[in-house]
């Protein structure tokens, strides 16, 4: 089977620890949001708890569960040859997954502790270690040609050679009319580069993911107003794109026309890490094979809806056969 979908993003493995409010308060974490940490502080987490480790990432959750839903699809990103490195490779292969980068970095690989707290809110400490060391050499314009659909994360845009090497990945996308999809990952990284984002999105992109917040910081909104927010993403008269809204389910801007939907209906959330992965990778798997965008939509509803009652962000083996 053709592979239709590559994602580049951190290389991560994650480590689910269950907290209080008041480890939150007491080490200056903000409940919900991703901080990078040093060393001293890995450390310091690493005594916690640990309730499950499994790979992660927030593009590497999205391509996995891609796969798992019958659509092998390819991976770029960044490891050691390491315990966590190799944990990686290993969990993302299994998904059915190609993972395509061959060059390993001497420098630890990333984990991110993923600390979730009785509400099901995560706050990620992560340790980028080598992920973010993505580099122009790491794309292969061979690799990109073949797909219909180039998926990149947000986060990588905190490094300048990993900007660079998107900027190359970006281009090659547009030469082979390779789609461009791209997921805003995160309230703080879209503060952080807002400037950036804004000219992806009105020059390159086809598909946008974003949550409610994300959107709201994006364009300078008090609240969520679909009219301003319709005209603003209406400039780029090729791109979708996709808001979700926790339990408001979700919105789909396709140029003038506006489609949404309910969240579905969930007895318990366990943990909220890895909604937004699991909606994007419904959405691609579908979009890609010929479904509307709002049908592409619903069924990234539904894989969210699936992962948000259990702890981590990818599906165990078998998990999504009947969904």
């Amino acid at each position: 089977m053709q592979r239709k979908i590559i994602g580049i993003g951190n290389a991560i493995v994650d480590i689910l620890c269950e907290v209080n409010d008041e480890f939150l308060a007491q080490n200056n974490l903000i409940k919900g949001s991703m901080s990078l940490i040093d060393e001293a502080t890995d450390h310091k987490l690493s005594e916690l708890n640990h309730v499950r480790t499994n790979s992660g990432g927030s593009a590497g959750n999205t391509i996995a569960t891609i796969s798992q839903l019958g659509q092998p699809s390819s991976f770029i990103g960044k490891t050691a040859l390491d315990d966590f490195g190799k944990k990686f490779v290993s969990e993302i292969e299994k998904s059915g997954t190609s993972y395509v980068s061959k060059k390993y970095s001497n420098d630890p690989s990333a984990k991110s502790f993923i600390l979730v707290t009785k509400d099901a809110q995560r706050t990620m400490c992560t340790f980028l270690g080598c992920a973010s060391q993505i580099t122009e050499d790491d794309i292969n314009e061979e690799e990109i040609k073949g797909h219909e659909i180039l998926y990149l994360e947000g986060y990588l845009w905190d490094q300048d050679s990993t900007i660079k090497a998107l900027k190359k990945a970006i281009e090659i996308a547009k030469k082979h009319n390779v789609k461009i999809a791209f997921t805003l990952s995160d309230f703080f990284c879209v503060a952080r580069h807002k400037t950036d984002f804004l000219k992806l999105i009105e020059n390159d992109l086809d598909i946008l993911f974003a949550n409610e917040q994300e959107v709201i910081e994006l364009l300078d909104l008090k609240t969520f107003d679909q009219e301003k927010i319709s005209k603003f993403f209406s400039k780029n008269n090729k791109l979708t794109t996709i808001v979700t809204r926790g339990e408001n389910g979700f919105a789909v801007f396709d140029q003038e026309k506006i489609s949404e939907d309910n969240a579905y209906k969930i007895e318990k959330v366990i943990d909220t890490t890895g909604a937004g992965d699991a909606f994007a990778a419904g959405f691609l798997y579908e979009f890609s094979n010929g479904k509307s965008t709002f049908e592409s939509a619903q069924k990234g509803n539904l894989c969210a809806s699936k992962i948000i009652q259990k702890f981590g962000a990818r599906f165990d083996d078998g998990e999504l056969k009947n969904l």
